[in-house]
């Protein structure tokens, strides 16, 4: 498992870089654990980033979990219906 941590914002301007970035990391590991906590904005660019980058991740075997995610990455999960495609706990440990 190999554990990323983010911060700043995951946005139409950097969601594109960040997904290239993830995706060659899915070439030498299987599972990804992204800790969100610092992320201050995620929007609809973003979040499509995280759902392919999970796809990609179980096609390969592996997993995506999305840990300790900030009050605004929890409420942009919720509001895409969202929180039940990452684990649970993701969100509802900052509820």
């Amino acid at each position: 498992m190999t554990a990323i941590e983010m911060e700043g914002c995951i946005d139409r301007i950097t969601a594109p870089e960040l997904k290239r970035d993830l995706m060659s990391k899915l070439e030498t590991v299987r599972h990804l654990r992204l800790d969100l906590s610092q992320v201050t904005w995620i929007d609809s660019a973003g979040l499509a980033s995280l759902v392919q980058l999970m796809a990609e991740a179980r096609r390969r075997g592996g997993d995506l979990i999305v840990e300790a995610a900030s009050d605004g990455v929890v409420k942009m999960l919720r509001l895409a219906r969202l929180e039940d495609l990452f684990p649970v706990e993701a969100v509802e440990n900052r509820a």
